[in-house]
């Protein structure tokens, strides 16, 4: 099943371990992260609320959750 994302779900990787390995690389990126749009199977998100620069995730490697609590 071909998941749809729209603009400003919030996402994160299925796996914890993936999100683990990305976040090690680039720890900019702030789970969950915001989508900016969806062509096919990428999700193009922005690397977290602060949305200083875009990633490229696969559709069927993520999944839309709430998105994080306001800071206050």
């Amino acid at each position: 099943m071909k998941q749809e994302f729209n603009v400003d779900d919030w996402v994160q990787p299925i796996q914890e371990e993936n999100a683990r390995a990305q976040q090690a690389a680039n720890p900019d990126i702030d789970w969950p992260v915001p989508v900016i749009s969806q062509y096919g199977e990428r999700v193009h998100c922005w690397n977290s609320r602060r949305r200083e620069f875009t990633i490229t995730l696969s559709a069927s490697e993520v999944v839309r959750v709430d998105p994080p609590a306001l800071d206050t």
